[in-house]
């Protein structure tokens, strides 16, 4: 059994039970709640932030204001935040008094009514509620919930997007998230590094969807859930599709991309492999250089990464430096959090490394955790010229200007 297989088999043993996640799950929202939800606050100039959603059609930034113990609104649920208070307003509201103080109770009737009094007793003039044009994740009110607040509060009230709070309360991460990120990456890059095995993969037999299908039952078998995929492919020498699925074959380079949720917290890595022929004992000449000047790539969009930049600004001037090393690189990360692509800056998409209207125009911010996922394409000798590109994608943090790679990342190729 290798090392890898040991560890897995060590994460799986050690893998927190129910009570445990919740335990966790709720330490983790307290924190939040007395220690980012105030600073955000500090910079609107709205009085509350209303977060409100119906049972089977939530807001999404419901689920990150509920304790471990509840999955979802029951039937209309809202949570109001001040600069001084935050209250909820839901049939499970006595379940929530160690986090928020429940204003409203089934018996009092119409929780419009209830929402209407909460605001004039506190005297909120201006209330940012969740409409956004550009962001999903800031969009959350329903068209009929809106309608309701505007005629319960009939012009007493302003309602205005509460687009800003809604991004930075998503991608705000505290201390301890980014520690419990760390273990999730290294969970992450052992799933792979299992999935990608000789006892997984024979040559002429094994596809890529045996692979997909592995790195699933990986996850799933120690309770995680994959959000995506997982995708497997392939570059062969000869075979100009650089991302082919199908049989794979000794002398393939095959790639994954594999993202799973945890406890609320999302992960999204790419990795590259080498499944060796058995009549040779090295990697061909060039095919270690993908994945390094790949990581060139990543160099130098992490020196770039600056507290305040814009994402539109931050992919032009990377792709300038790539040119400029005669890097061949396409740039497309982003934000992973709450959901694997998450709320803030976008760093260009992989079928438009122009600027972006809206996701790119936002700032890079501190305490924030991105999937540096980018690639690069580089003519390879012993393939005959051929160009072979570099996938890779790594979860990190964003702190006091600077990228830390949270479990390290690959700098070879990995060899099968």
């Amino acid at each position: 059994m290798n090392r890898f297989a040991d560890e897995y088999e060590e994460i799986a043993a050690n893998m927190p039970s129910e009570e445990e996640r919740i335990s966790e799950h709720n330490e983790v929202l307290l924190d939040r709640l007395d220690y980012i939800m105030p600073g955000l606050l500090e910079e609107e100039d709205f009085d509350g932030w209303m977060v409100i959603g119906r049972e089977n059609n939530e807001d999404p930034i419901i689920s990150t204001l509920l304790p471990g113990s509840l999955y979802g609104a029951s039937r209309i649920t809202a949570f109001l935040f001040t600069k001084n208070n935050r209250f909820v307003l839901s049939p499970y509201g006595s379940q929530m008094s160690d986090y928020y103080e429940s204003a409203w109770k089934v018996e009092d009737g119409d929780i419009f009514d209830s929402i209407g009094k909460l605001l004039m007793d506190l005297r909120v003039k201006t209330l940012g509620v969740d409409y956004s044009e550009n962001f999903a994740l800031a969009d959350g009110i329903t068209h009929s919930l809106f309608e309701s607040l505007r005629k319960q509060l009939s012009g007493q009230v302003n309602l205005v997007s509460a687009e800003n709070i809604a991004i930075n309360w998503l991608q705000t991460r505290t201390d301890r998230e980014i520690e419990i990120y760390r273990h999730l990456d290294r969970i992450a890059h052992i799933i792979i590094r299992n999935a990608f095995s000789r006892e997984n993969i024979l040559s002429g037999m094994t596809t890529t969807r045996d692979v997909e299908l592995i790195l699933k039952r990986l996850a799933s078998d120690i309770g995680l859930r994959t959000w995506f995929g997982p995708d497997v492919d392939f570059q062969r020498r000869g075979v100009e599709d650089p991302r082919s699925t199908g049989v794979v074959e000794e002398g393939d380079l095959l790639h994954c991309d594999f993202g799973f949720i945890c406890n609320g917290l999302a992960t999204d890595t790419q990795q590259m492999f080498y499944l060796k022929r058995k009549s040779r004992s090295s990697i061909p000449e060039g095919l270690q250089d993908v994945v390094s000047r790949t990581n060139e790539v990543q160099d130098i969009l992490a020196r770039n990464f600056i507290e305040g930049i814009s994402g539109n600004e931050l992919l032009r001037v990377s792709l300038k430096d790539a040119a400029e090393r005669d890097l061949d690189a396409t740039i497309y990360s982003h934000p992973v959090g709450y959901h694997g692509h998450g709320a803030g800056p976008i760093i260009g998409l992989w079928n438009n490394q122009e600027e972006i209207k809206g996701t790119g125009d936002l700032k890079i911010r501190n305490s924030t955790c991105f999937a540096i996922e980018l690639n690069n394409r580089s003519p390879v000798t012993s393939w005959s010229g051929q160009p072979v590109y570099g996938f890779l994608e790594e979860t990190v943090a964003f702190r006091n200007n600077e990228i830390d790679y949270l479990d390290g990342r690959q700098e070879e190729l990995f060899l099968i």
